[in-house]
């Protein structure tokens, strides 16, 4: 068997190796040098001879050859020589550290675009470029340092395939360059800030079927001594609209009765359920003495993304198109959502026309990787649609039996598609407009001083005359209080005062009473006349 076949041949092949290399001599210890030792060396110390005499020891390359006769022996070769070449790369790159090196530190909430794009007020970016200088060079000095904003259209149906020009189009926003002349920077860390604005009209960033959207933030130092560093930092933008009441849309079904109605919220986002409710009316039509019923018998939605661009060519490969302006469209529909329903609704054939009305929740798989509603300039277009198909059986039964049913054999499937408005989540759901505090920029200079009329400047004096009033010692106002009750009495004495009716009045209570806990006595009131609140008038008399 060859498990016991290579100890056999491991201890043979020692036994023969002891047999050809050992020399002769008086000593009883047998030789353990290998077909790869040169005779006549020295002999290695005794812990070794110990490891070479366990039956585990390494076999030599000729016994390997002898038992692995079809083993590739060059890769071993190969694999030392990548190790080798590896840890002259990993030593190189130890000694040669770069003396900066560039980070970005964003102080900025995350880039979202509240709003459609015609209304939204955009974005605020801003964060700090810091480069960190190591303290092993002492320094640097910068010769050219700057830092682009640039947004990234790529198609995925070029005109070209092997054309990066007709794949990619760039376009930069905005470029700072924050140094004029050499700048020399000890070693720590420096910090320069930036800020800026994305307009509201700009895409959000998306990676579609056919194209995608990215934007990303540059930047670039060198050195006087030649030494380049750079940093490519991708930026994600997305776009939120801020949900509004419910839409109800109707569809029709003709020739027969049907109506159906479909309640949507105003926007939905890629993960997440979102309610619809289904009415469906119209489904009895009664005659004489027979009516006509159509049952609901499965129910099936799905969401579509359709996505549209226009790719366009460069110079070069402009002619394949018919020439520069021109471009091809692409379109691409898939469903990134879809159930099925045989039961849940409730069936109501009593009422007049009859209806059956439904609510479930739909979702997008999230999966999918779902792109969110867009429409950008260079021609990517992404729209959401959800489709409901409602298959429905016609039957027929007498007015004076309704459970004698019949089917007909009949049956229809209604159709339904409805626009929806997909949009990622705003978080907070407030603009950087309306969080950013007050600027006092606007407020007007002070008022102007008063001139004479001959022209001379006015100045302030002090007061000489008599000293004023102090506010404790003014009398309260509590009393003449305006109330409805007291309006109310002051209407209805004038008009009693006009007939020429006379009665009473309470007497109002002063602090006076209070303190000393008497009470004035109150003038008999008649019977007839109900009980008022004193007027201003009772007050002051």
């Amino acid at each position: 068997m060859p498990g016991r076949l290579i100890p056999n041949l491991i201890r043979n092949a020692s036994s023969l190796h002891s047999s050809v290399t050992s020399t002769p001599s008086h000593s009883n210890n047998s030789s353990t040098v290998s077909v790869n030792e040169i005779p006549g060396h020295a002999k290695k110390p005794t812990h070794k001879s110990e490891r070479a005499r366990s039956p585990e020891r390494r076999l030599s390359f000729s016994m390997d050859h002898l038992i692995h006769p079809l083993r590739d022996h060059s890769k071993e070769k190969r694999r030392s020589l990548g190790r080798a070449g590896r840890s002259k790369e990993r030593s190189s790159h130890e000694a040669h550290t770069p003396a900066a090196k560039l980070d970005v530190l964003i102080e900025s909430p995350p880039l979202v675009c509240y709003g459609p794009p015609t209304s939204s007020t955009g974005a605020l970016f801003s964060g700090c470029l810091r480069i960190a200088v190591s303290e092993l060079t002492g320094g640097v000095i910068l010769s050219q340092f700057d830092v682009r904003l640039v947004s990234k259209t790529s198609t995925k149906k070029p005109v070209s395939n092997h054309c990066s020009n007709c794949a990619t189009r760039t376009e930069e926003l905005t470029q700072w360059n924050f140094i004029t002349e050499d700048l020399h920077l000890n070693s720590g860390d420096h910090d320069f800030p930036f800020s800026y604005l994305f307009p509201g009209h700009l895409p959000a960033s998306c990676n579609g079927v056919l194209g995608q959207i990215e934007y990303f933030l540059l930047a670039h130092a060198r050195s006087v001594t030649g030494e380049e560093y750079s940093l490519k930092l991708p930026l994600d933008i997305s776009r939120s609209l801020l949900p509004g009441p419910d839409k109800s849309s109707i569809r029709i079904f003709p020739p027969t009765n049907l109506t159906g109605r479909i309640v949507l919220p105003s926007v939905i986002y890629p993960i997440g359920h979102f309610p619809v409710e289904m009415t469906l009316s119209g489904v009895v039509d009664k005659g004489e003495k027979t009516q006509t019923r159509w049952r609901l018998r499965k129910m099936m939605w799905r969401i579509e993304e359709q996505q549209k661009i226009v790719s366009t060519a460069c110079q070069k490969h402009a002619h394949k198109i018919g020439g520069e302006g021109k471009g091809v469209l692409h379109q691409e529909t898939r469903v990134i959502g879809h159930n099925e329903e045989k039961s849940g609704w409730k069936t109501d054939f009593d009422t007049a026309g009859g209806e059956i009305t439904m609510q479930f929740d739909a979702n997008i798989n999230p999966a999918a990787n779902a792109v969110c509603d867009m429409e950008a300039p260079g021609g990517l277009e992404v729209k959401h649609n959800l489709v409901i198909e409602l298959i429905v059986a016609e039957e027929f039964c007498p007015n004076g039996n309704t459970r004698l049913i019949t089917p007909t054999g009949a049956a229809r499937v209604l159709r339904m598609q409805f626009h929806l408005h997909v949009t990622q989540r705003g978080g907070l759901g407030i603009s950087w407009d309306e969080e950013m505090p007050p600027i006092y920029e606007d407020v007007p200079a002070s008022p102007p001083c008063y001139t004479k009329p001959d022209g001379a400047h006015s100045f302030i004096e002090d007061y000489n005359g008599s000293p004023l009033p102090d506010y404790t010692d003014l009398e309260r106002i509590d009393s003449l209080r305006l109330d409805s009750s007291s309006t109310r009495s002051s209407t209805l004495s004038s008009n009693r005062s006009t007939h020429g009716s006379t009665h009473g009045r309470l007497p109002r209570f002063t602090t006076d009473d209070l303190v000393t806990g008497e009470s004035p006595a109150a003038s008999p009131i008649p019977s007839r006349a109900p009980s008022r609140a004193p007027s201003i008038d009772s007050t002051r008399e």
